[in-house]
């Protein structure tokens, strides 16, 4: 994966209210033109159905004209019906009455750790700075990594912002992750150890070169398997603060901050 791709519920300090929650984000059919054409994109929108396409449309919250848009795209040539690992353009665009004011393209290398399966617009209250609102755009991979890896990570959650006629990502992590401690039970059904992680985002009232601080805060649950019988304890919080450094907070898809230590 390139660019922020490879950089790519708690209640949390001073956290944004999450509005990603599972909702329908469809993209029309003009919208889909008008940023495929801006992209100049030459193949079909990546989908794993007639109803299933990898992209999202929403309205920007308070500015009911304008559309955020993230959609992927199959090269020139390419056989949609092939969903083999391979290269996929990218596009995140902000549209106004229907025109691209703003947008970023990018390809996507796509391998069995990381393989584009939908899109989700994040529009919590990302707001960063005085007149500068971030949005998020969420991304699900197909494949979680080798069956049997000792870690995995997914639902990677990349912040952007609008920089002229171009948007400039500044953030990007994952929101959920696993790390097999002992064993691996998950695949082999037998004894183990394994914790799971839900991560959010909070925005902090402290500031760094002008923006406000973030917070990744991390939900743990550690599930024991022994004998056939799974015991989990109660779940762990674990924090990491990420500082603005003038261009970005950093990106991290594979965040091990929240790794605990084998019993």
């Amino acid at each position: 994966m390139r660019g922020f791709l490879r950089f790519i519920p708690l209640i949390a300090l001073t956290a944004a209210p999450l509005a990603y929650a599972n909702e329908a984000q469809p993209c029309d059919d003009a919208t889909v033109t008008a940023v495929s054409s801006w992209a100049h994109a030459e193949g079909d929108l990546v989908s794993f159905s007639e109803t299933d396409a990898a992209s999202a449309c929403k309205a920007m919250p308070g500015a009911p004209d304008t559309t955020i848009a993230a959609m992927a795209f199959f090269p020139k040539g390419a056989d949609p019906a092939n969903r083999e690992p391979g290269t996929k353009l990218q596009v995140v665009a902000l549209l106004r009455h229907g025109h691209v004011i703003a947008g970023t393209r990018e390809n996507v290398e796509e391998d069995i750790a990381f393989q584009i399966d939908d899109y989700t617009i994040d529009t919590a209250r990302y707001v960063l700075a005085p007149g500068v609102r971030a949005f998020g755009v969420r991304v699900t991979s197909a494949t979680s990594g080798p069956k049997c890896a000792d870690t995995g990570a997914n639902d990677f959650l990349t912040l952007w912002i609008e920089d002229g006629k171009k948007l400039r990502a500044v953030m990007g992590t994952n929101l959920s992750g696993r790390n097999n401690l002992v064993g691996v039970p998950a695949c082999s059904n037998g004894d183990g150890v394994l914790e799971d992680a839900d991560i959010t985002v909070a925005v902090e009232k402290s500031t760094t070169h002008g923006f406000a601080d973030l917070t990744l805060v991390a939900k743990v649950v550690r599930s024991t398997y022994e004998g056939g019988k799974e015991t989990k304890v109660p779940p762990r919080i674990v924090r990491n603060a990420l500082h603005y450094d003038g261009k970005t907070y950093g990106s991290n898809l594979f965040q091990e901050f929240w790794y605990g230590e084998a019993p």
